[in-house]
């Protein structure tokens, strides 16, 4: 489902990082989360938000990013398992290292 910018609700978190981009997640108020893709559409390339997931949990959310990430990836094809678990492991560091606390 596709949704203007503008709609998320003020009092949600919103969460960032140039490492998730497309991807974002929100917490709503209400203590729910939600991944969102930045997605443009039409003739006018107008910008929306793709909702991807409501996990129930910021690391289950986490785990969407990297997913969709590998999915979003301009590499569509591998040709062996190994360059594919490669890939996945380098988003899974990316990911691990956004939460490294210290």
């Amino acid at each position: 489902m596709l949704r203007n910018p503008n709609t998320i609700p003020a009092g949600d978190t919103i969460i960032e990082d140039p490492a998730m981009e497309p991807f974002f997640i929100t917490n709503s108020t209400s203590g729910g989360f939600t991944v969102y893709e930045r997605v443009n559409r039409g003739k006018d390339d107008k910008a929306y938000l793709r909702s991807v997931c409501y996990p129930s949990s910021f690391n289950s959310a986490l785990k969407t990013v990297a997913k969709e990430l590998l999915n979003y990836s301009s590499k569509k094809q591998y040709n062996t398992v190994k360059e594919y678990i490669s890939t996945w492991n380098d988003i899974e560091e990316r990911m691990r290292a956004l939460t490294t606390l210290g």
